[in-house]
């Protein structure tokens, strides 16, 4: 009988194994698709693996936390990441006593749960199907990927090997990568803080200790919360070359509005003046302009498609920043801890460039020529927090293996530099343009074809197409499949 490492609680022996499908990545569109396939009957016992470092397959990165100041930046009943079952996490949060545990998750209509919360919840999807074998959990980093006739051998860190008919790439989204003058200048200095997302540097800073953080997006809203949540009172500043802040989530249950399937835009001027044009018709109507992009998000994947691939490109290029403060949204807890912290001086946004970075043992100063005036203001800071973002350019060569795929020719980076090259059926396309039927990507790293593919909705829609497609391939005409 193989040992399953989540059952467990450690890292297993090596072991050799031959299985159906194998997924790198146990984070949310890991386990998505691996669950889909292990509720198929066309899959046998076993006959799903997953490489995932972490104890809990679900949570990942995003989810993987007890930090109480970390919530979701959507309501509760949106978060539909079951396919079927679009209330499951809601239900579940209600039921289990976590929303009564939690009484500043409720803002207005709605209900933002803690993200620690929401892995919890997956976790207790993924469970059962790996106590009955369903799936199998190598607790492993993937250190080589080959391919060996007509299947994949994938090895991880603890000598495991796995041999399986089909492949899905699942690691979700790359960290943060510095600026080049911010890792040049501050190469291997003591209060730099490579990704803000990583907690442990946090129990090091002291209570008026002046921090200044590279970004002032989601990222950047959740390092100021979990510094108000550790009681820190020292001075926070936000630089950004945009001077955007997140937008804030409504706490009224409004419905989407605007239909842009309709005169479907060509190129980015016209999805802009069609958008402008429908918040306007909002607006008029009473409506909220968020109701307007929570149309754009469900369309996303239908408006991208339709769109040239330079006309792609101009959007990201001129309208990037633009679109990100209003889609993803703070949630209204985040919102009034950031507010409060501005009343009170505590914290601060600038906007513009770096010029200049000295640095000694405990203190780090940043000259920044500031928008729009051009002056020059010296900021000074005991720990400085990088939290600029995924660092996409870095999706392939960050991971050995990864490069090794491409060295064969087996992935490529995606035209827009967003992640990894792959059709709208998901399967990866290779160096000579053409996709490979047993090779998949999920999640966010196909966010190059698909546009809109970061929230929990869009990614479990990914995750069921994708398993439809794997058993549609291997199984017969007669075999039924409720992956619901």
């Amino acid at each position: 009988m193989l040992q399953l490492s989540s059952a467990i609680g450690a890292r297993t022996a090596p072991v050799f194994h031959r299985c159906r499908v194998v997924v790198i990545g146990g984070g949310f569109s890991g386990a998505s698709v691996a669950r889909q396939l292990a509720l198929c009957d066309g899959v046998e016992k076993d006959g799903v693996v997953i490489f995932e470092p972490r104890k809990r397959i679900g949570a990942g990165l995003a989810y993987d936390t007890t930090d109480p100041s970390l919530r979701l930046n959507v309501a509760a009943h949106r978060m539909r990441a079951l396919p079927g079952r679009p209330e499951a996490f809601a239900e579940w949060h209600a039921r289990t006593g976590r929303l009564a545990a939690d009484p500043r998750a409720v803002a207005g209509e709605h209900v933002f749960a803690r993200r620690g919360d929401f892995g919890e919840f997956m976790a207790t999807q993924m469970a059962p199907l790996i106590e009955q074998e369903r799936i199998v959990h190598r607790r492993e980093q993937v250190v080589h990927v080959t391919r060996r006739a007509d299947l994949w051998l994938v090895t991880g860190e603890a000598g495991s090997s796995v041999l399986a008919d089909e492949l899905i790439i699942a690691t979700g989204q790359p960290g943060p990568r510095a600026p080049k003058a911010i890792a040049s200048a501050l190469n291997g200095h003591p209060r730099l803080v490579a990704d803000g997302l990583k907690g442990e540097w946090l129990s090091h800073v002291r209570t008026n200790d002046r921090v200044l953080v590279f970004g002032a997006g989601l990222t950047a809203a959740d390092v100021v919360g979990q510094l108000a949540g550790r009681g820190h009172a020292g001075v926070i500043t936000l630089l950004s070359r945009s001077g955007l802040l997140p937008q804030v989530q409504s706490v009224s249950d409004v419905e989407p509005f605007g239909d842009f399937s309709v005169f479907s835009p060509r190129s980015g001027r016209q999805l802009l003046q069609r958008v402008r044009a429908t918040v306007a018709e909002a607006e008029s109507q009473g409506l909220s302009w968020q109701s307007v992009f929570d149309a754009l998000r469900q369309q996303g994947q239908t408006i991208w498609a339709g769109l040239p691939l330079e006309e792609q490109a101009r959007l990201l290029r001129h309208l990037k920043r633009q679109f990100e403060t209003r889609r993803y949204r703070l949630p209204p807890q985040n919102a009034r801890i950031m507010h409060d912290r501005f009343e009170a001086g505590l914290l601060r946004h600038r906007a513009g460039r770096i010029c200049r970075i000295e640095r000694s043992r405990h203190e780090i100063s940043v000259d920044v020529i500031k928008k729009p005036a051009g002056t020059v203001e010296r900021l000074v800071t005991d720990w400085a927090v990088v939290a600029t973002g995924p660092d996409f350019g870095s999706v392939i060569t960050s991971q050995p293996w990864l490069a090794e795929l491409e060295r064969l020719g087996f992935v490529a980076t995606d035209p827009l530099g967003l992640g990894i090259a792959c059709d709208r059926t998901s399967r990866a396309i290779g160096r000579d343009g053409y996709p490979i039927d047993s090779l998949f990507i999920a999640g966010p790293l196909a966010r190059g074809t698909f546009g809109e593919l970061t929230g929990a909705p869009e990614i479990a829609t990914q995750a069921d197409q994708i398993a439809r497609t794997i058993i549609a391939r291997r199984t017969s005409a007669r075999t039924t499949c409720d992956l619901v």
